[in-house]
């Protein structure tokens, strides 16, 4: 068993016809990444004001808005010589060497310059067809009259906008993604888990014309859909942490809970109800850390990272200020922890130096710079603290919530948060989150960076999502719906000819890194005997088995890393894969999995439909067929040992670790 995943990664080599191609998508997946997180957002928050076509006036005739006009140059010659950055003009300059200083303001973080060094040693990669991003009042909402109808369906929206930009811009989009592959990215992304075998065969062989909208309405009414949107919330609002607050979620989804409810029930944290007792939990882990509180709240229900901003207005974003932060943290300050309760102080008041050296009171004050207006506290006096301490563990003692103030700063975050007018920011922050899970792409990235000097790569189509969202009750799942119904979404991820375009058209679906979840349910689900997935006479059996497996699998995710937008498979995973003789034993043992049906399948093209089915939802190409024949053959006097090294190829096959 220890030699299996060596043999693996031979095998997946020496098999599979696919991999090359997989391998050039991956890498030039890379490239896109790096450029679009690193290099990009330097280039317009600090050089497109001079060097791009929105410049009023072009410096020294150099433009940075394209790979050829980086090459160019200007008047002092090429800015970037393609695998020497230590001779190339913009290294010098933003090391301020040689009298060169780029950008002249300030000299640009070490990490940034190490950044542009490695993107011109590794080529310079530019993706074409991407225009500069022009000014734009972002937070300004896009007029009603420019957007359109508000009764048009999602799907609909999604596809008119992202339509409009690849057709403005001259970008083709690939094709649709084939049967299988939409089948295993749905179900992946709405249940968690890889489908059955039974299932694909049964949607890839359907005719019916609306046989996508039944098999997402299927998967959206699944207890399935209810856990897997658990298990994202609670990464996003918790860390992955399960203390109570999982409890919490579970109840919200199961009951379709509106968002901007949820919002409110952790915000206010009562927990004086059993539908939201758990909700204070959000409160309970950052509670001693006010900073940290500020921004969580922040950037997960507004999408806004102020945290720049604690110890000096904002460097890139002139609307930022040091009273934006402490403003938010205003909302804050006077909540305490008290036994099992969350309790809101009435008095308290946040100070904070400027960088001026003035100490200065800070106002309550939204992200959005509104000033929210409350009565004049006055602390009580020594006595006074002693006699409501007092009271506090008198109600500690008995288990009892504490009162809410006159004034309650939280509930006056909950009412500026959600105002009409203000609604931008939370709407907005939930449906590009959304987006972002669904399409491998946020209309804003990053995704904590939705200010002014980073405007969306589609502005109406961001502000009708959120707007809908919004008019129609917070509803996660009808968003999620028509996103996935979208034929955006259902782009095949496979891009030929030519170089791939910026990620910011969705001309082409980006491959995702599964989720631990996610990972940890495909595991266990194509390891299990496909009989025991077949669909049953009572559906509530089956349901009961898909809930077994997926809580197996998410013993098996801990062993795994969340995933990030640059994400690679880390040390710990491979070598527990390559050392673990109870997982080899869990996936590959012949009793009652998969291992087990293949053997018993009559047949070299059934067992290898069988094997490919259940692990990567396709059967295998004419290419694999012939390499893995080869194989089988060479190996015929120990048949069992080299269907499992098959099996374990395809388990731990990059196919397999990818949403495609």
């Amino acid at each position: 068993m220890m030699k299996l995943a060596f043999a693996a990664s031979f095998l997946v080599t020496l098999a599979f016809g696919q991999a090359e191609v997989w391998a050039e998508d991956q890498q030039s997946q890379a490239q896109v990444n790096f450029f679009e997180e690193k290099i990009r957002p330097v280039l317009a928050a600090k050089c497109y004001k001079c060097h791009s076509e929105r410049a009023r006036k072009i410096k020294g005739k150099l433009k940075l808005d394209s790979r050829e006009a980086i090459l160019k140059g200007g008047t002092e010659g090429t800015s970037v010589i393609v695998g020497k950055p230590d001779e190339s003009l913009m290294i010098i300059a933003m090391r301020h060497q040689n009298e060169w200083e780029m950008p002249p303001e300030e000299k640009l973080p070490d990490a940034v310059v190490a950044d542009f060094t490695k993107w011109i040693a590794e080529g310079a990669y530019f993706p074409s067809n991407v225009p500069v991003k022009a000014d734009h009042n972002w937070w300004e909402l896009v007029a009603t009259e420019k957007l359109l109808a508000k009764d048009k369906p999602v799907r609909q929206a999604v596809d008119h906008y992202v339509g409009e930009k690849l057709k403005a811009d001259n970008v083709k989009p690939v094709s649709a993604a084939d049967d299988s592959t939409f089948i295993r990215r749905v179900t992946l992304d709405l249940a968690g888990r890889i489908p059955t075998a039974s299932e694909v065969q049964d949607y890839v062989q359907s005719s019916e014309p609306n046989k996508k909208t039944k098999l997402v309405d299927r998967l959206l009414v699944s207890e399935s859909f209810h856990r897997q949107q658990v298990a994202e919330f609670i990464w996003l609002l918790n860390n992955g942490r399960d203390d109570g607050f999982r409890g919490y979620l579970e109840k919200a989804f199961a009951d379709n809970r509106s968002w901007d409810n949820v919002f409110k029930e952790i915000i206010l944290a009562k927990a004086d109800t059993e539908a939201v007792k758990g909700a204070e939990k959000f409160y309970r882990n950052r509670i001693n850390d006010l900073d940290r509180l500020t921004n969580d709240v922040s950037v997960n229900f507004f999408g806004v990272n102020v945290s720049c901003a604690k110890c000096h207005d904002h460097p890139e974003v002139p609307g930022w200020k040091q009273d934006h932060y402490y403003g938010m943290k205003s909302f804050f300050n006077r909540t305490f922890e008290n036994g099992n309760h969350i309790g809101e102080r009435e008095y308290g008041l946040v100070s904070f130096k400027t960088t001026a050296g003035v100490e200065k009171k800070a106002r309550l004050m939204f992200l959005s710079g509104a000033a929210v207006e409350e009565p004049v506290s006055k602390e009580p006096d020594k006595k006074a603290k002693e006699e409501q301490k007092k009271k506090f563990e008198l109600l500690k003692k008995e288990n009892k919530p504490v009162p809410p103030p006159t004034f309650s700063r939280r509930e006056q975050l909950i009412r500026v948060g959600l105002k009409p007018g203000e609604t931008g920011f939370f709407s907005r922050a939930i449906v590009n989150r959304l987006w972002h899970r669904f399409m491998g792409y946020g209309l804003v990235m990053p995704l904590d960076q939705m200010h002014g000097a980073n405007p969306p790569s589609h502005p109406e189509l961001l502000d009708w999502l959120a707007r809908d969202f919004a008019g129609n009750d917070y509803d996660l799942r009808r968003t999620i719906r028509g996103l996935v119904l979208s034929d955006t979404y259902a782009r095949d991820s496979r891009w030929r000819g030519g170089e791939r375009p910026s990620p910011v058209y969705f001309a082409v679906a980006r491959p995702r890194a599964l989720t631990p979840t996610q990972y940890g349910s495909a595991l266990v689900f194509a390891a299990t005997d496909p009989d025991q997935l077949a669909p049953s006479e009572k559906p509530e059996d089956l349901a009961k088995r898909f809930a077994d497996l997926e809580k197996k699998g998410e013993n098996l995710a801990k062993r795994f890393d969340r995933p990030d937008d640059t994400f690679q498979v880390s040390v710990d995973e491979a070598l527990y894969f390559s050392n673990s003789e109870q997982v080899q034993r869990d996936l590959l043992g012949e009793g009652g999995k998969l291992l087990g049906q293949v053997l018993k399948t009559e047949g070299l093209a059934k067992r290898l439909e069988v094997a490919f089915l259940n692990t990567l939802s396709r059967k295998p190409s004419p290419e694999e067929y012939e390499k893995l024949n080869q194989y089988l053959e060479a190996r015929k006097a120990d048949e069992k040992g080299a269907w499992q090294q098959v099996l374990w190829a395809l388990m731990t096959s990059s196919e397999m670790r990818f949403n495609r």
